[in-house]
């Protein structure tokens, strides 16, 4: 499995979502995801998230922290990092098709959102 990222990203109290465009993954295709992605040969987790940030969203961020390491046999496979925006203009990559800022309360109300479940309790243990 190759190592991967995901990146929460907060500002004035609302969360950028992008929704998937492509077809790499047919089963996420429309729906609503925080950016991320695989981390490139001999590449940081926390310099992963913040070009996959860049790549698919033009922001450059600000890593605030670690939200929750993923993986398994003592090895980390994935790392879930909330991180704020340090510029303001939002443009997506072509993976996308567009994006929007929501609240959490929005967020529990969003369909489809990739594994929503999970998602709604990265950002509950982002904002502690």
């Amino acid at each position: 499995m190759s190592k991967q990222v995901k990146i929460i990203i907060e500002k004035d109290g609302k969360y950028l979502l992008v929704r998937r465009a492509d077809e790499e993954k047919k089963e996420h295709q429309g729906n609503w995801e925080c950016p991320g992605g695989k981390l490139e040969e001999n590449e940081s987790f926390e310099n992963a998230a913040i070009r996959e940030s860049k790549e698919e969203t033009n922001l450059k961020i600000e890593i605030v922290k670690r939200v929750k390491e993923l993986g398994k046999n003592g090895e980390i496979d994935a790392v879930v990092f909330l991180g704020r925006p340090l510029s303001n203009k939002v443009k997506i990559s072509k993976e996308h098709s567009e994006f929007n800022w929501f609240t959490y309360e929005e967020l529990k109300k969003l369909e489809p959102i990739t594994y929503k479940d999970f998602f709604l309790q990265l950002i509950e243990l982002s904002r502690f």
